[in-house]
């Protein structure tokens, strides 16, 4: 329509070449005027049409119109998308405030370091996306992803996986590792932590992922510590079918596995210690120590599975006639252990046999008459009795007791560490003669304790009644440069029997400047309830009083 009024203007203009006046007016709100002289060759300029007042006058009556009820706002309102969309397209970042992939990586890893999680996955959700426009790389979820499985975060973990699939970023090693990391660190390992790690490990399947070592190490991690010990067993199986190599990594996820089960943990852990045996793998203090964690806090099961797992580690020494006791000592004589698979296959298979094992005698105790199912020849010594092992002091003697697991760890070229020993003193018998030779074989390894390890001496001794060897404990703490703390006067608290040993610790603690909380008077209440002391009950009811504690 508008090509007919321009070409004849367009014609009118080639013809005359003095004044023209044109007007082209267009339904369309739109006019063509030329109010000046134009000369050959100019076009003439397009304007818009403004309402005339009639057109005012018509929408003035409109909005008086009887026939409208209600009182409707008559004004345009503006969406939030709307506005969001609008500010999208006219608000455009300037090239200066985009950075690059590695200084947003460094501001993220500064955030990390310093524990900001929320500030580091901000800087991608809100900087990043919202403000910068940038595109983020899966080096930078990787970062992320990794943090928030090392704290726990397991659903923004997976959060921020969906949004790197979206996106179609490519999924990496390191992301799957970061992955299975937030499961075995879930808050709720038995639920959410277990159902997520087994459908990413179903995922990694379909996609046909082949994982490296550091995947398996990890996967193994999280179910297990996550309470599935068959997958985790098994996840070793396959790496052992895929020859990849063990290494002490893998021995030491497989001994937190062991931890997770509280039931039949140390029984698992035996096993596991001959697997690294076997694979001639050496072991890490880190290794002895969490050993020591299944010693303290798990049990051996059923008594006579346990009596099959302990005759499968020792089976060897049956088919040996006439030994010779030199070759036994040097380890030449060796049978292999079983592998993972017949972990669960030992399990499942008990005799009726009895509940006691008896070994007979044999130059292997002429060797040795301790029980050490660590050495690289096993044995159980003369006589143990299965149905006795409950306590830590007795599942300890299995590993050839304090001295011999010390002894097994400088053989094998480790140096234990303070908390080794912090764990052996949990382990050890309840004996003031225990505690001194533990103290000396500290002394043995240039290990200086510290003030956690008394304050546990204090509280090991105070639990048995055994008061004054728990105050000569304060003379240790002076002597090794320490000074009391306020766990150091909780644990002294238990002690405090009569109201005289009260009024003695909260005359020190006054000295040195520590307030009364209500932890150390609840263990002194205890005390004085369980004497049946009224006096000294009452005594610490005023003592709430007078230094504001709540009762």
């Amino acid at each position: 329509m508008f090509r007919t009024p321009i070409l004849r203007c367009i014609k009118q203009l080639h013809l005359l070449e003095n004044t023209i006046k044109t007007t082209v007016v267009h339904t369309s709100s739109f006019q063509l005027q030329t109010t000046s002289l134009y000369k050959h060759g100019e076009k003439p300029e397009l304007t818009e049409n403004k309402p005339s007042n009639s057109e005012h006058n018509f929408l003035v009556k409109l909005k008086s119109d009887p026939d409208t009820f209600g009182t409707q706002q008559q004004e345009d309102t503006l969406v939030e998308d709307d506005v969001k969309e609008e500010k999208y397209f006219t608000e455009k970042p300037l090239r200066s405030q985009k950075l690059s992939t590695k200084r947003y990586a460094d501001i993220i890893k500064d955030l990390i370091n310093k524990r900001k999680i929320k500030e580091a996955i901000d800087v991608v959700e809100v900087r990043m996306l919202k403000e910068d426009r940038v595109k983020p790389e899966n080096y930078i979820y990787n970062l992320l992803l990794g943090a928030c499985g090392r704290v726990g975060y397991t659903k923004k973990a997976f959060m921020l996986y969906n949004d790197m699939k979206k996106r179609g970023l490519k999924i990496t090693a390191g992301t799957y590792t970061a992955l299975f990391n937030a499961c075995a660190n879930s808050p709720w390992p038995l639920t959410d932590g277990l159902n997520r790690a087994t459908k990413l490990r179903e995922i990694m399947i379909e996609k046909g992922y082949q994982p490296n070592d550091t995947n398996y190490n990890v996967m193994i991690k999280a179910f297990g510590r996550c309470g599935d010990l068959p997958m985790a067993f098994s996840l070793v199986d396959e790496m052992i079918s895929k020859k990849i190599r063990l290494r002490d990594d893998t021995i030491n996820f497989l001994l937190q596995s062991c931890i997770s089960d509280k039931e039949v943990g140390f029984r698992h852990a035996l096993l596991v210690w001959r697997k690294l045996v076997d694979k001639n793998i050496k072991p890490s203090i880190y290794t002895f120590n969490l050993l020591l964690r299944c010693v303290r806090d798990c049990n051996l099961g059923d008594v006579e599975t346990t009596k099959d797992v302990i005759d499968t580690i020792c089976k060897h020494r049956k088919m040996i006639e006439a030994p010779n006791i030199k070759q036994l000592e040097e380890g030449n004589t060796r049978i292999p252990p079983p592998p993972f698979q017949d972990i669960q296959t030992t399990e499942s298979t008990s005799s009726n046999q009895s509940q006691t094992v008896q070994v007979q005698n044999s130059p292997v105790s002429t060797v040795n008459s301790r029980p050490n199912l660590l050495a690289k020849i096993p044995h159980l010594g003369n006589i143990i009795s299965l149905t006795e092992v409950k306590e830590p002091e007795h599942r300890l003697l299995l590993l050839g007791g304090c001295r011999g697991f010390l002894e097994e760890i400088e053989n094998r070229g480790c140096s234990p560490d303070i908390k080794t020993f912090t764990q052996l003193l949990d382990c050890i018998p309840d004996t003031v003669a225990a505690e001194q030779e533990l103290l000396i074989a500290m002394r043995k390894f240039n290990i200086k304790p510290d003030l956690d390890f008394f304050n546990m001496l204090i509280k090991k001794r105070n639990m048995r009644s055994d008061n004054n060897a728990a105050k000569d404990v304060l003379k240790l703490i002076k002597k090794n440069g320490y000074r009391p703390d306020l766990i150091t006067y909780g644990v002294l608290a238990i002690g405090c029997k009569t109201e005289d040993d009260c009024v003695q610790l909260v005359s020190e603690m006054k000295d040195a400047c520590y307030t009364l909380n209500t932890e150390i008077l609840g263990a002194m209440l205890y005390q004085a309830c369980y004497q049946m002391n009224i006096t000294y009950v009452m005594y610490i009811m005023d003592l709430c009083s007078t230094e504001n504690v709540p009762q």
